[in-house]
């Protein structure tokens, strides 16, 4: 099959599996062939995206780290609106007749009103554990879901630069080794203008940040 009809099919699942799981969910598919604007069809607005919107953080971390190569897909991991609603989210990993990943099939399912009850019944019966608690406070580690670009580009590098002090001394060779390679590992490279936007926050020429990147590489 071409590109175009595997795509063609799975625009077809789109519309279907929305209307399976209901209006609390959301079905997007991506053509990461274009990680800058993905979004090929979808249905469903939990995250307010729209056709042309980019991949997530998940998304662009499961390309780079290769999952598609020994699993058919990543399922039931916490994901997180705009709004801070929390999901639960599935990507089915869509291939080539050469084993080529070429597309994501992601579907996200709101759970915040369940996991409100669920806490609810919990205090009722008061027996409250710990890993409840940790559950519910953790609305920042999951997957971001409708950022547009720009958000996206600049909360990856934040989630790297937090842990370094850059306002009082200069980035160390080994530090920056280190930055580059884990935004690189995020996937902020595979985004349009990822090199200019890291060099600038970290006071790099671009051609440095590619020498990095060829050594990391």
């Amino acid at each position: 099959m071409s590109h175009e009809q595997v795509f063609s099919y799975y625009k077809g699942l789109v519309p279907f599996l929305h209307q399976v799981l209901g209006p609390n969910s959301e079905v997007l598919l991506h053509d990461i062939r274009q990680p800058d604007s993905s979004i090929v069809a979808l249905a469903g607005n939990l995250s307010q995206r729209s056709i042309g919107g980019p991949l997530t953080d998940m998304a662009l971390k499961q390309i780079q780290s290769k999952k598609y190569e020994t699993d058919p897909a990543e399922t039931n991991y916490p994901s997180y609106t705009v709004d801070g609603k929390m999901c639960r989210s599935s990507s089915y990993y869509i291939k080539n007749e050469q084993d080529e990943l070429i597309g994501l099939l992601c579907i996200n399912v709101l759970v915040s009103d369940l996991m409100n009850m669920r806490q609810m019944i919990d205090d009722m019966i008061c027996l409250s554990t710990e890993e409840m608690e940790n559950t519910l406070n953790i609305s920042h580690k999951g997957e971001k879901l409708g950022q547009n670009l720009d958000e996206l580009m600049k909360s990856l590098i934040d989630e790297v630069l937090e842990h370094y002090d850059l306002t009082h001394c200069l980035l160390s060779i080994e530090e920056k080794e280190k930055i580059i390679s884990d935004l690189n590992e995020k996937g902020v490279f595979l985004l349009k203008g990822g090199v200019a936007e890291v060099a600038k926050r970290i006071d790099m020429s671009e051609s440095s940040v590619y020498r990095y990147l060829s050594k990391i590489k």
